[in-house]
């Protein structure tokens, strides 16, 4: 049995949010590797691509402990 009490409403909120955050990393990393092979340059693609990375990290640690 679970020990933590939870709304129905609130988990399903936070849940969104992770998924949300998982998909909003995975357009990052893909626009970094777009922006370096259209030209961009390889410090926008680096940026795009660290800061995609980030966010899938931290929806998955969070995704993890939920």
């Amino acid at each position: 049995m679970s020990e933590q009490k939870v709304t129905s409403g609130e988990g399903r909120r936070y849940r969104v949010y992770q998924v949300v955050g998982l998909v909003l990393g995975v357009l990052f990393v893909a626009l970094g590797v777009a922006a370096f092979f259209a030209g961009g340059g390889p410090v926008i693609a680096t940026i795009a691509v660290l800061g995609g990375l980030a966010v899938l990290i931290v929806s998955i640690i969070m995704m993890v402990r939920s």
